[in-house]
């Protein structure tokens, strides 16, 4: 009975390892098979031998199984080890896989075998087997499925799934998550001895290899090299030396360095007839295009606009310049501009603001208004202009300033410069005679509307009508105005769509014009004073001419009588 016990032992087994069989694959012999064991039962490690030929030394007991090509044929498998003697008989048919596993007892027939599924499988996919030697219920789950129930003794069908579907084994409470890599064939055995419960794993790691390995190839036809990561002429060297022609073409490849295929077509251990032509894409090694745009970072802190330009592959220079418009510390410009096309790695100098520099206030007195901003401007300054309608210059001039000429202050700041009222047409002085007459014309007003003036500081006043050609004249006597300072002030309006105002100054007593008139008109103040005391003589004069005549009529009559 413990015989028979440890006889579905046996089915506990791992059955089939690639990495052996895949060294002896190379070898592409006609008529072979491939044949795997694994030690089930003795708990010492045990001598695996296939007839004359000698399969594993030392496979030790629940670990995975080892595998080799074998021509095909009939073998006597035997399991030697301790007081284990096991075997089981094996007929290895051309093409065909099989694995012999061991168990306990000293019957020859306490060894079994199975046979590995190798027909071929789609891309993406993966096969898993399941035997349960275990004398209790298995379940197997595939991906998200069902579990399903696997009794003493009985095994599942060999399932296609996607590859990386998880296979999960709960064996009492024991379980295993098994991975299905693409391409893969996996033997999954639950066995359990006296002791535990095991599962135990055995992979193919590709079908396509296993299928190729027992698969004799037609008379004559060579298996291509892998020359994937080799340099071209490592490459070129394998291509030919399998009796085969090498075709390159060139491709960037940001992960293969430059010089190192990347790819091939057909691919490795595909058979092929001698002298056809694999073809091998070279790494040319990044693509790195022919020119690049400089990134815009004016305006951005230095270490950022820095950051962004190393980033882009760009290397960075930089120099400082005083500004009174960008704050210390940010890009001004950037040489080459922002979006000039460029060879990458090239040189971008950053120009950054040092700040605004001190600058010597200018004089800007006796300027006009945009001459002011010119000097200022030149500079670094700003101007801000104010009319002072109090002064009474009327030349529309600079005549104060703050802060004042010769100061020093941040470039960027700005001049506070007062003008004062700025004359011109339609007002001008035309007069101002020897006898204090001003003679005050104007043209280009609106023909019937009025103008009128007024004297500063007096009450003379006058107002005058606009005329059909758009003259105007207004006059005023100043004769009795004794101003004794630099000048007086006429102020004017006109009462025209412009309402136009306008400030005079007029020359003080004694002064005159720089255009005296040639028309003196005099002023009619009735019948002068020096006409009366010539009335009044010659009055007199007829007076004393009667009374003489009188009084010295009579004797010059009596003495012309005598006579």
């Amino acid at each position: 009975m413990k015989s028979l016990t440890r006889l579905s032992l046996v089915a506990a087994m791992v059955g089939v390892l690639l990495s052996s069989f895949v060294t002896a694959a190379g070898a592409q012999q006609a008529d072979v098979g491939y044949l795997a064991a694994v030690n089930g039962a003795s708990t010492d490690p045990v001598l695996v031998t296939a007839g004359a030929e000698q399969i594993a030394d030392g496979l030790e007991y629940g670990v995975d199984g080892v595998g080799t090509t074998v021509p095909a044929g009939s073998y006597d498998v035997a399991f030697t080890g301790g007081t284990v003697i096991s075997g089981v008989a094996v007929d290895v048919a051309a093409g065909s896989a099989q694995t012999a596993v061991s168990g306990f007892g000293e019957n020859a027939d306490t060894a079994l075998a199975y046979p590995i599924d190798v027909s071929p499988i789609d891309a993406g996919m993966a096969k898993v087997t399941f035997w349960n030697a275990t004398g209790a219920t298995v379940l197997v789950t595939f991906g998200a499925q069902a579990p399903v129930e696997v009794q003493p003794g009985d095994g599942l069908p060999t399932e296609i799934v996607a590859a990386d579907t998880p296979v999960l084994i709960d064996v009492d409470g024991v379980t295993r998550d098994i991975a299905t890599p693409e391409d893969s064939y996996t033997d999954v055995f639950a066995v359990n001895d006296i002791q535990e419960a095991k599962i135990a794993v055995s992979v193919v790691a590709s079908m396509t290899d296993l299928i190729a390995g027992v698969t004799p190839p037609p008379p004559g036809d060579v298996a291509v090299p892998d020359v994937v990561g080799q340099t071209e002429a490592d490459a070129s060297s394998a291509i030919t030396g399998a009796g085969l022609v090498s075709a390159s073409t060139e491709a960037s490849d940001d992960a293969v360095p430059a010089g190192s295929v990347v790819s091939q077509v057909p691919a490795a251990a595909t058979m092929v007839a001698p002298g056809s032509t694999v073809n091998i894409v070279v790494s040319t090694g990044p693509d790195t295009p022919g020119t690049v745009p400089v990134p815009d970072v004016v305006g951005q802190p230095a270490e950022d606009a820095q950051a962004t330009l190393e980033g882009d592959g760009f290397t960075v220079s930089s120099s400082d310049q005083p500004s009174a418009d960008i704050e210390e510390g940010l890009v001004i410009s950037t040489n080459p501009s922002a979006g000039t096309e460029v060879a990458p790695g090239t040189t971008v100098e950053i120009v950054v603001s040092s700040g605004a520099d001190d600058v010597v206030v200018p004089d800007l007195t006796g300027m006009t208004a945009d001459e002011a901003m010119t000097a200022a401007e030149a500079v670094g300054l700003t101007v801000e202009i104010v009319e002072d309608p109090d002064n009474p210059d009327p030349d529309g001039v600079v005549v104060s300033q703050d802060p004042a000429a010769g100061s020093t202050v941040p470039g960027g700041s700005e001049i506070l410069a007062q003008l004062s009222p700025d004359l011109g047409e339609p007002w001008s002085i035309v007069t101002l005679d020897p006898n204090r007459l001003l003679t005050v014309t104007g043209v280009g007003l609106l023909p019937g509307s009025t103008v009128t003036l007024s004297v500063v500081g007096t009450d003379l006043t006058e107002s005058v009508a606009v005329q059909d050609d758009g003259t105007w004249t207004a006059r005023f006597d100043l004769s009795e105005v004794d101003n004794d300072t630099e000048f007086l002030l006429v102020q004017g309006t006109a009462s025209d769509t412009s309402d136009y105002e306008a400030t005079f100054k007029i020359p003080a007593a004694g002064s005159s014009t720089d255009q005296p008139s040639t028309e003196v008109v005099e002023e009619d103040s009735g019948f002068p004073v020096w006409g009366w005391l010539l009335l009044g003589l010659g009055i007199i004069a007829i007076v004393l001419l009667v009374i003489r005549m009188v009084t010295g009529g009579g004797d010059n009559g009596s003495d012309s009588t005598d006579s």
